[in-house]
């Protein structure tokens, strides 16, 4: 049984290496992949892989503030037509 283990770990991994590539080869015969890379700038971070995966590691980190950033413009902006329409409801019926 022992023997078993591996060699099923074995196909599970060439298994998993095979979709991963599967994968990978359709996403690089995307036409819109293929464009981008085809484009002076797709071109340019082909010949600099350290500044593409660079620039991608800080798109990646910065849009986790960003995304904070506009779920409080958002609530915030919600929160302050709220408040207007509250605001105004009340007004108008002491007025009256």
């Amino acid at each position: 049984m022992a023997k078993e283990e591996p060699t099923s770990t074995l196909k599970d991994l060439q298994e998993l290496q095979k979709k991963l590539s599967l994968l990978l080869e359709s996403f690089q015969n995307n036409s819109k992949v293929v464009a981008f890379m085809k484009s002076p700038v797709g071109e340019y971070l082909d010949r600099h892989p350290f500044l593409a995966l660079t620039l991608l590691v800080f798109i990646a980190v910065s849009a986790v503030p960003v995304g904070f950033f506009l779920l409080l413009v958002v609530f915030t902006s919600l929160a302050a037509l709220v408040g207007v329409i509250l605001l105004e409801g009340i007004c108008s019926a002491v007025g009256e």
